[in-house]
């Protein structure tokens, strides 16, 4: 579920970076293309964004309950079912509490010089510049994007202490040879490197477009300042989804192995599909080619 919200908001991220890149407001031939930037673009990719926060804090929480409450684990998180469920709803919810962004622009249409029809995605000021959708996108930040960064940030560490105290009592009560304690103290090294590097990493991206959302109802949006910190802060939210990838490749030796498996079983089933294809094509050639015995 976390990889499917990542993968969905960097693509959703290649139509808004063109379109601010060709034309903020925006001018096309066709009415489908100017709906989906004024109604869909901006819904559908902070959706996947707020299912992705929320998908890493159901992950994060799991964790940290095996980890530091292991004997009410199986009870607590369950099993598929309960996991399943969990996967589901996310989607449900965020997509629930984002849907005033399908309302913040609407398609206009006019004619150009040449005498050609356009549509332009034109603001919806009774929307956005209301005291209830200033309070809404303030709250908004603040649940999707504040409180987990502090909860991530506190859950991590309660995590990293324990392993570490859990390891390091299993180290006391064992008698271990030399390169079984380098080989611990390793696995407790690339936890903390994932764990802390993760944290960091989602409050450093995300905190500067929670302050953007709150401000920028205050700020002068003309100014080049303004501008800079903008691109900057959508830059850093998308970064965070596109990093967080290699930070588990990098210091996450199940996470490289179950990749590395999952691409040798496409792998495998792509070849396994050819050589059925081949093998069934040949035994199709032969029934074609063959001469009958009685000719």
């Amino acid at each position: 579920g976390y990889a499917a919200a990542s993968l969905f908001a960097l693509l959703c991220a290649i139509p808004f970076t063109h379109r601010v890149l060709t034309y903020e407001v925006g001018a096309w031939t066709s009415y489908y293309v100017a709906f989906f930037h004024a109604h869909v673009e901006l819904y559908f990719g902070n959706s996947c964004i707020g299912i992705g926060v929320a998908m890493l804090l159901a992950l994060t929480v799991e964790r940290f309950i095996s980890v530091c409450y292991p004997a009410q684990a199986r009870n607590i998180c369950g099993g598929t079912r309960r996991a399943n469920i969990t996967v589901t709803l996310i989607p449900l919810s965020i997509f629930v509490l984002y849907s005033p962004y399908l309302f913040l622009t609407w398609v206009t249409s006019c004619i150009d010089q040449s005498g050609k029809l356009l549509y332009i995605k034109d603001n919806n000021e009774e929307v956005t510049e209301s005291t209830w959708f200033m309070v809404y996108k303030l709250l908004l930040e603040i649940v999707l994007k504040l409180i987990p960064s502090i909860i991530l940030f506190i859950l991590n560490i309660r995590i990293i202490r324990t392993y570490t105290n859990v390891c390091k009592r299993r180290r006391e009560m064992t008698n271990k040879v030399s390169s079984d304690v380098k080989r611990q103290y390793l696995e407790e090294q690339r936890l903390l490197f994932l764990l802390g590097g993760t944290s960091t990493l989602f409050f450093i991206c995300m905190t500067p477009m929670i302050i953007l959302s709150v401000s920028i109802h205050w700020t002068e949006k003309n100014s080049y300042f303004f501008e800079i910190f903008r691109a900057t802060a959508n830059v850093l939210e998308v970064t965070n989804f596109a990093v967080t990838f290699y930070v588990y490749c990098i210091f996450s030796k199940d996470f490289r192995e179950t990749f590395l498996r999952t691409l040798r079983s496409a792998k495998d089933s792509t070849v396994g599909a050819s050589k059925l294809k081949d093998s069934m094509a040949e035994r199709t050639f032969c029934r074609t080619t063959q001469t009958p015995a009685n000719v």
